[in-house]
């Protein structure tokens, strides 16, 4: 949407849009998408934007003069000499235009009012900066810096005390220091208005030049260079950010931050933003982020964190250092799968492929594997209970082994599980021991009894992921594609998309913080819900569920948390959780998570009436012809705008949401008349659909049979008619007489139209017979027995095609109407029924009329008679190779166009030959349709007719 890639200058309104430009545009941005402000700039480029107290915006441009903003478009309101407008200052309602070229202006209620330039003290006549700070303005130029307090300046150069006479940026900080920015030596520190010292290259500056200076807090300071990057520096130091590190382009030209500190960077190549992230992303040196895919995690007795990686070992934290170790040594199957720890502090680990290994310190030992006792070396889950057995679970079921490691119990298909899929285990607080199957829902075992949690007990799933369980000794089952069950003694009670938990979640985690919130690791991120609020819940205190809902834009390096199995997630001693994914590793501790002020809003852009934007909001009403109405919408949400989904609702339309996932219009056509309000509600940064809603209320007016002066008239009328019934009655026999007049002539026209039908197409068709037959007895006579045999063959099909032809025609005398399609499909077989007869021709129809098309019998009859009269024509005196028949829909009726490729003819001679076209013209006449003939000797013939459409 930033055409033109270079952003100059950046600005917030009081609606929290982003307003941005962007050398020859000013764009709005809401996060989501960026909306081009229509304007008159002839080719002015525009550098800034800045409010005065009463809203409006005034924008300087090189090349256009001065911009004001109404809110709707830009307008060159101001006329001022020159048009080279660099900066603008704002001292009430007076403007302080910085030109390039032509000094300072001072512009007051649409006039200038003064003008400095060198001749007054000004140091240079192109200024490129212009700020102000109480009174005083400090004016950057080409040839230094001057300070203006409104009545002489104070200069400074490389004369006494700039290293550069090149101005480019000025910053006000909070501890009276005024930073200087130049073309090339860095920063110039102002103190007391006197130069007091320089930050450059040498200081740690990526670049000399600086285009922008922003004041963080009291010890950081944001520094934006030409081709550097940005630089921040915090107590004489530097920390740089460039394209490396996602920056769009190094080269900076503004810096702005909003009340969500976020950071929006306007650079030579775009827009960079900068929001700040809840999670963060483990990394194994402290700088890089470690992006490999994650599998467990755990941590042993002596407080090492091990991480189990898929395919490349694992790593583990020993006193603030990582390690690496491959696979267990020798094995290449050995990707980590699951995790437990034993009485000892010892780190049990389940593999893909090679069974149980036991993690002695930092040294692996092989433990388990079918050839002592397991099922299977796929290894899913592992716990040990209370009486210190080690519970595996694998692809094919659960081995129990002692603390010696002897096998002593299996659990199979075939032996109390109905799945031995194992996905899961832990071993609750009671002693129980829980397996969690994918397919068969969840076992629990305690005291050498099984209890079976499935579909039929509540579950929503039996495609069971994770189990845990919560401080209040809870146990929750996370499932595939629908959320998330607690144990209730032997029941349960599901917490799904109907108690307001997003659809198709699939919990692959389950951890609980110290405020004792639930925090769910998904396929689609994290979610962080009260355990309180699902008890509000259990207990009908509440209909939705309320809590929060995390993606990568919070900083999690994937939203796909359905790693492994009982260690995707952890709980660290100082309460920090870490969660396993399939890009790497995320963390956060809870109590530090920022409180943000989030300017999320949705709004309602246009309202679009046949295709004509409303202005006026104020009052919304449509006429009955105004039947298309489309309503565009939209959120500002900076925090997390691809979390943004849209629902809608359209009051005596809709009776529940609508819901429009990412679209941002919604179109409506045919409303009846009445009141409507339209509302549009969003999806926040908290993953949650917000109670911010923004609606337009607008009316549709009656149409005018529904008014009361149409129902006036209408009552009026009625008692004409009342008084006209007397003389109705008068004339009833004169008009029955009329009637029985028209209806014998119309019978007596049916009579003819039949009789000519008969003979014009089943009379000859019968001629055609006789002499057929006449000639075959000739040929008999002749003992020309197989000319006779072909001849009487040829009669047969054509005395079957007249009786059909007969048929077609009662049939179609006998319709009331007749659709297209019927029509075309007899014509269809007509042309079949003829292919013996037209040697080399082939007639083809052509159609672009809708099915819904109806004639009448009339109709039918004479286009199917002018049709055959023109295939005739074609087959005997055209010698035509190809006819195409075309029908087509016009606003004026119906056209059908018969083209053959023959020899042509001369109109003017065949007409008097009596060849048809008389016949043709006539029954044209019938149905009222316009017909033209076009032919030329050599090109073919042409001929049209324009049927109108039935009443």
């Amino acid at each position: 949407g930033i055409s033109s890639q270079q952003v100059y200058d950046i600005h917030n309104d009081d609606q929290g849009f982003v307003w941005l430009i962007s050398n020859r545009q000013l764009l709005r941005f809401d996060g989501l998408s960026f909306k081009e402000v229509r304007n008159g700039n002839e080719g002015g480029t525009l550098y800034q934007m800045e409010e005065t107290a009463d809203g409006t915006m005034w924008l300087p441009s090189i090349g256009s003069g001065l911009y004001k903003f109404d809110g709707d478009s830009l307008q060159s309101l101001v006329n001022i000499t020159g048009d080279l407008v660099k900066s603008i200052a704002i001292s009430g309602d007076t403007l302080f235009l910085g030109m390039y070229g032509e000094g300072l202006k001072v512009f007051h209620q649409n006039s200038v009012i003064a003008t400095y330039g060198i001749d007054d003290g000004l140091i240079g006549d192109e200024i490129w900066t212009l700020k102000r700070k109480g009174s005083k303005f400090w004016i950057g130029t080409n040839s230094g810096l001057s300070i203006f307090d409104g009545t002489s300046f104070t200069n400074f150069d490389t004369n006494n005390g700039l290293p550069l006479n090149n101005i480019r940026s000025i910053e006000f900080l909070q501890n009276g220091e005024v930073w200087v920015g130049t073309d090339g030596e860095g920063i110039v520190v102002f103190k007391d208005e006197k130069p007091v010292r320089t930050i450059g290259i040498e200081n740690g500056l990526p670049a000399g030049i600086i285009n922008s200076i922003h004041e963080v807090n009291a010890h950081q300071v944001l520094i934006g260079t030409l081709g550097g990057g940005l630089a921040l520096y915090e107590h004489g130091s530097f920390d740089i950010l460039t394209t490396e590190r996602g920056l769009i382009s190094n080269s900076i030209n503004t810096l702005h931050f909003n009340k969500d500190g976020i950071l929006f960077v306007g650079t030579e190549d775009g827009l960079s933003v900068l929001v700040p992230k809840i999670f963060r992303t483990l990394s194994i040196d402290g700088k890089t982020p470690f992006l490999e895919e994650s599998v467990t995690l755990n941590a042993d007795g002596d407080n090492r964190l091990w991480l189990g990686t898929y395919g490349i070992g694992y790593r583990f934290l020993e006193d603030g250092t990582w390690y690496s170790r491959e696979n267990p040594p020798n094995i290449t199957n050995g990707y980590a799968q699951s995790g437990t720890v034993d009485a000892n502090g010892n780190l049990w680990v389940g593999t893909q492929g090679s069974g149980v290994f036991k993690i002695v310190g930092t040294t692996f030992h092989s433990m388990l594997s079918t050839e002592n006792g397991l099922l299977d070396d796929y290894v899913r889950g592992l716990t040990f209970d209370h009486s210190g057995n080690l519970w595996v679970g694998s692809n094919k079921g659960i081995s129990v082994f002692d603390s010696d490691i002897n096998l002593i119990r299996t659990y199979s298909l075939e032996n109390e599980i109905p799945n031995p899929f194992c996905i899961t285990m832990i071993t609750a607080s009671d002693g129980s021991v829980w397996y969690g199957s994918y397919g068969g829902g969840v076992v629990r075992f305690k005291d050498g009894n099984t209890t079976i949690y499935n579909t039929r007990k509540g579950l929503r799933s039996d495609q069971v992921l994770s189990i845990f369980e919560d401080t209040n000794k809870d146990i929750w089952i996370g499932t595939f594609n629908y959320g998330i069950s607690r144990v209730e003694g032997d029941s349960l009670i599901t917490f799904g998309p109907e108690a307001g938990m997003p659809e198709g979640l699939n919990v692959a985690g389950i951890i609980e913080d110290d405020s004792k919130n639930l925090w769910l690791a998904s396929g689609n991120g994290i979610l962080r819900i009260p355990i309180n609020e699902l008890d509000a819940y259990e207990e009908g205190e509440t209909n939705k569920l309320s809590y929060q809902y995390y993606t990568k834009e919070d900083g999690i390096v994937s939203d796909n948390l359905q790693a492994a199995n009982n260690a995707t997630v952890l709980k660290l001693n100082d309460g920090t959780l870490v969660f396993a994914s399939i890009d790497g590793t995320s963390f956060i501790h809870p109590e530090n998570i920022p409180e943000r002020a989030s300017g999320f809003t949705t709004y309602i852009d246009e309202f679009i009436i046949e295709d004509s934007t409303i202005s006026n909001r104020d009052e919304i009403i449509l006429t009955p012809d105004q039947i298309r109405v489309s309503i565009s919408y939209s959120a500002i949400n900076f925090l997390a705008p691809k979390k943004t989904q849209f629902r809608v609702k359209l009051s005596g339309i809709d009776n529940d949401w609508v819901y429009v996932d990412n679209r941002t219009t919604t179109y409506y056509d045919f409303l009846p008349d009445g009141d409507y309000t339209f509302t549009v509600s969003a999806v926040g940064p908290d993953g949650m659909w917000s109670n911010n809603t923004s609606s337009i209320s607008f009316s549709v007016l009656p149409p005018y049979y529904k008014t009361w002066w149409f129902r006036m008239a209408l009552l009026l009328g009625f008692a004409g008619f009342v008084a006209l019934t007397v003389q109705w009655r008068n004339n009833a026999k004169v008009r029955a007489l009329n009637r029985e007049i028209a209806y014998q002539q119309k019978i007596q026209k049916e009579r003819e139209r039949i009789s000519r039908d008969l003979h014009d197409n089943v009379g000859s068709q019968i001629t055609n017979l006789i002499t057929g037959i006449e000639i075959s007895k000739m040929h008999l006579n002749n003992s020309e027995q197989e000319k006779a045999t072909d001849l009487l063959h040829a009669l047969d099909s054509e005395a079957r095609n007249t009786m059909t032809d007969l048929r077609e025609t009662i049939w179609l005398l006998d319709k009331e109407s007749v659709p297209f399609s019927i029509f075309t499909e007899h014509l269809r077989g007509y042309l079949n029924r003829q292919k013996q007869f037209l040697g080399t021709m082939n007639p083809v129809i052509k159609n672009s009329i809708s099915e819904d098309v109806v004639f009448n019998p009339t109709q039918s009859l004479n286009l199917m008679r002018i049709i055959q009269e023109a295939l005739n024509n074609a087959r005997k005196y055209a010698e035509a190779s190809e006819l195409n028949i075309t029908f087509r829909d016009t606003p004026h009726g119906i056209i059908l166009e018969i083209s053959d490729n023959g020899r042509g003819m001369d109109l003017d001679k065949s007409a008097s030959v009596g060849n048809g076209f008389g016949n043709m013209k006539e029954r044209a006449q019938l149905i009222n349709a316009k017909f033209s003939i076009s032919s030329t000797p050599g090109d073919g013939t042409h001929i049209s007719l324009q049927i109108p459409h039935l009443p």
